[in-house]
């Protein structure tokens, strides 16, 4: 919509502030922010047009103001009457510009020293329309029209942080609990890229390299998690036992020497040799990046691969996947006995696995699950994973399964027996099952030592083996074989072994045959579409729409005047803080409820206004015609986010940010669903229709699938080009949106709703829109325009939409 807009032909904005520009038509007005004053102080202004122009600015009520251009002098007498910290717009005069020139511009606010207060003028304006009203502006388009403040929305404060504590909900009922371990369950999945399920491909596996002791043996394993991707490991095994055998999937955290770790604190090849003797097949894999496993480093990942959902815990995550493929392959092993266990990161490997895996029956992740620390690996942060979860959620769906937590007091599982144990117990209680899950305290720093491991052994062995007597399950002396025997791939990696470019295209390419297999050519398909879409949008994003209970409206102010009501509002969540301005214009005349219509601009609601006569932009003007009333939104760090003398923005240094946090771009499509959810809700309003101009043209595409039933939806493409990753990464960056469709999902799901896409510049693939409206059998309600559309255009389509 900006191209269409007045506004947007007299102004550019930039960072979310006015900016000076020259207009289309010439230099019918001209605006600068208080961060470009001092570069109009030091180079003055490029007046190309000669004219006369009327100077405005805004300033602080209470500071005398002289301004100087060129041979001009204009003052403005400071009102010692005005309130503390009051701003207005000033008319200081007229300046005649003669000819093309640089005019001198100097501001002062105190006429000894000639200085400029540092926070005195916020804006400065230069005006041929004679009607100009920058006052009346404001008290349309700003909640806080003669304040320097912004909202206050404490998101931009409260970032959620890996050690920080996590109260865990108390579920009163297992319903209650089984529909958040449902959303729990997607959440985990969408977060490591794993929803839908990446294809399973054969493993071809490897099993060589048998050594036989006594009363167990070893071998050297890989299998391809993915086509040319290797989990490298040992299998240990049982000897002289009848089988099939229960098996136990081992992962490892971060000990340098990984699977081969042998010392007092931690021994791997210790923990499965005893497993083996006392009757389990067991198989320890390494970690990414560790031992054998070096296609990929233990730093893989990056903003890229999180668009398409490849990080490294979602890879770690998979190779466990994988591993219980392998461990089912074994004719030795019992498929209804599948444990897995792992300390420190591989606790975390174990903990996320048992809560989405079902095959794992029996879990005990050591001195990891803690409810003030979530860890510290990348491998143990995917993106989005913990947003609004935690571990303790997570160690919680292992229920009713049994579960042994392993903890010590000196690291952060010392509160387990006070804190983690209660709240997880409490879910086995929904089940009946209290005693499926225990805890044990090991007087020792981090670790998986001998006194751990037994913990383990006896709590298996009375749930696997059937055997309630923990003293028969007391560590024997074990020598661990020579590391080179155990060595997998001690030189050459298999020729079709993926590097990490390889790696990651054709995760790309497993992902679009993925995304492909639902395009909508019938019915079937396009609902297959809408779940998937709705599903991990909601996931992916973050976002869903408030319900009435939920929203927090504080009115700001209300205004009548002749042509319109003017209201004033705040929007926000029960017991989030968050802060959305809104203004809202009601036509005069209107009787009775009318269609609502939400408009939100990338540059906030002032993107939708024009200075000249302080009145708003032709197409708002348009529709308050038509009878609509208009909605214009700030959504998140636009707009009323802003001051005239900082840009909003918050602290994204914490580390693993966008684990626990989401992006920008997921904040505002998540103001956009309140937005809609308050306009829906007024008894005034009869329909909701939903548009978005420049940059937020993309944000109300993405909300668009999870909104409320719409009337029609209108978006500026703003060239956008949609298969472009490094377009996503510049403008649209959001974990995962790339594997969950992206804006061709978007689009495809909103299918029947009237759609119009504009300004696509040939840029955005609109395909599976057109397909999925073809599909619906309504191809006549999406429209792709490769142009900015006009007011007219927007006026009549809204029209149309009335007949429909």
């Amino acid at each position: 919509m900006r191209q269409t807009i007045r506004v947007m032909g007299l102004l550019v904005f930039v960072g979310g502030v006015w900016a000076g520009a020259l207009a289309a038509q010439g230099q019918d007005c001209m605006l600068f922010s208080h961060e470009q004053l001092e570069d109009v102080r030091v180079n003055g202004i490029e007046m190309t047009e000669p004219g006369s122009y009327t100077v405005w600015v805004w300033s602080l009520d209470r500071a005398p103001l002289t301004l100087v251009a060129g041979d001009a002098v204009l003052e403005s007498e400071a009102n010692p009457k005005a309130a503390e910290g009051k701003y207005s717009w000033k008319n200081l005069g007229r300046v005649e510009v003669k000819e093309s020139q640089i005019l001198p511009v100097q501001i002062y606010t105190d006429s000894k020293g000639r200085t400029l207060q540092s926070r005195a003028v916020g804006w400065l304006a230069l005006s041929r329309d004679l009607d100009c009203d920058f006052n009346a502006l404001f008290e349309m388009a700003r909640v806080f029209p003669d304040s320097a403040q912004a909202v206050q929305d404490a998101r931009r404060g409260i970032v959620r942080r890996i050690e920080q504590y996590y109260e865990f909900p108390r579920y009163e009922s297992m319903r209650a609990w089984l529909e958040r371990k449902r959303e729990l369950e997607i959440h985990i999945l969408t977060s490591l890229g794993a929803y839908p399920m990446p294809d399973k491909t054969p493993l071809n596996a490897k099993i060589f390299g048998r050594i036989e002791r006594d009363d167990y043996t070893v071998e050297k394993v890989y299998f391809e998690s993915l086509p040319g991707f290797f989990v490298t490991g040992n299998l240990y095994s049982p000897k002289g036992k009848p089988g099939p055998y229960p098996a136990i999937l081992c992962p490892h955290g971060h000990w340098a020497e990984g699977r081969l770790v042998n010392t007092e604190n931690n021994s791997i090849p210790g923990r499965c040799i005893s497993f083996a003797r006392q009757g389990y097949v067991t198989l320890a894999i390494d970690m990414i990046g560790y031992v054998d496993s070096k296609q990929l480093t233990h730093k893989f990942g990056g903003e890229r691969e999180w668009l398409w959902g490849l990080s490294l815990h979602g890879l770690q995550f998979w190779n466990s996947v994988r591993a219980v493929d392998f461990l089912l392959s074994l004719d030795s092993v019992d498929p209804g006995r599948i444990a897995c266990t792992g300390a420190s990161g591989g606790g975390t490997q174990t903990y996320c696995l048992t809560a989405v895996d079902d095959r794992i029956k029996f879990t005990a992740p050591v001195n990891m699950l803690s409810a003030h620390y979530q860890g510290g690996c990348l491998c143990e942060n995917a993106p989005n994973l913990r947003i609004g979860a935690n571990n303790v959620e997570y160690g919680a769906m292992a229920a009713p399964r049994p579960l042994i937590l392993v903890c010590n007091p000196r690291d952060w599982t010392d509160e387990t027996p006070r804190v983690e144990f209660p709240a997880i117990q409490s879910i086995y209680r929904l089940y009946d099952a209290p005693d499926r899950v225990s805890w044990v305290m090991i007087d020792a720093d981090h670790n998986y030592n001998r006194a751990s491991r037994e913990a383990v052994y006896a709590w298996f062995g009375r749930w696997m083996l059937g055997e309630n007597d923990p003293a028969k399950f007391k560590e024997q002396p074990f020598t661990m074989e020579n590391v080179e025997d155990l060595r997998v791939f001690p030189g050459d990696l298999p020729e079709h072994a993926v590097n990490e470019e390889q790696l990651v295209k054709n995760w790309i390419a497993q992902s679009e045959a993925q995304f492909r297999s639902v395009f909508p050519t019938n019915q079937r398909l396009l609902q297959a579409l809408r779940r998937r879409v709705r599903t991990s949008f909601e996931h992916v994003l973050g976002a869903k729409p408030p319900g009435i209970d939920e929203l927090v409206v504080n009115r700001a102010g209300r205004v009548k005047k002749p042509s319109m009501i003017i209201e004033q509002v705040i929007l926000g969540r029960r017991g989030v803080g968050d802060q959305i301005p809104c203004t809202i214009l009601i036509p005069a005349e209107l009787k009775g409820s009318a269609p609502g219509i939400l408009l939100v601009h990338g540059e906030g609601k002032l993107g939708w206004f024009e200075p000249g006569g302080g009145q708003p932009g032709e197409l708002v003007r348009a529709l308050l015609a038509e009878g609509q009333i208009v909605m214009l939104a700030d959504v998140f760090l636009t707009g009323e986010h802003d001051t005239p003398f900082e840009k909003a923005g918050r602290d994204t240094n914490a580390a693993h940010f966008l684990t626990y946090n989401q992006t920008d771009t997921a904040l505002r499509v998540q103001d956009i669903l309140t937005a809609l959810a308050y306009l829906e809700s007024r008894f005034d309003v009869s329909g909701v229709t939903l548009a978005g101009g420049g940059e937020a043209g993309l944000w109300c595409l993405l909300a668009a699938p999870l909104a409320p039933p719409l009337q029609g939806v209108l978006v500026d493409a703003a060239g956008f080009d949609s298969d472009d990753d490094q377009a996503y990464l510049r403008r649209l960056f959001v974990p995962g949106l790339r594997r969950a469709g992206d804006l061709r999902a978007a689009q495809a799901a909103l299918a029947p709703v009237p759609l119009v896409i504009h300004n696509t510049q040939q840029a955005m693939e609109t395909d599976w829109a057109a397909q999925a409206y073809q599909t619906a059998g309504v191809s006549d309600l999406f429209e792709s325009v490769e142009q900015p559309v006009s007011a007219d255009f927007v006026v009549q389509w809204i029209r149309d939409l009335r007949i429909r």
